[in-house]
């Protein structure tokens, strides 16, 4: 499904480009506040586990909330 070139921007959720010699993708979350933080995640536990607690109520399936730059819900496992 194709997204419009403005969803990567709107997405409170932006998960960084799958990199096969990366241990982690950056994930950028907006908490509800407005405030913007940025952590690595190695695996998608991880990634749950962040979104959860600094965006409560996030669907993760939703492509609105959630932008992968590509490859979504992969992880290196280096």
């Amino acid at each position: 499904m194709s997204l419009p070139p403005d969803t990567a921007s709107a997405a409170p959720v932006h998960i960084s480009a799958y990199e096969p010699e990366a241990r982690f993708r950056q994930v950028r979350v907006l908490r509800h506040d407005g405030t913007p933080i940025a952590e690595p995640c190695a695996n998608q536990t991880e990634f749950e586990a962040l979104v959860f607690q600094q965006r409560p109520g996030t669907d993760l399936h939703d492509p609105a909330q959630v932008y992968w730059v590509d490859r979504p819900g992969e992880w290196t496992g280096i």
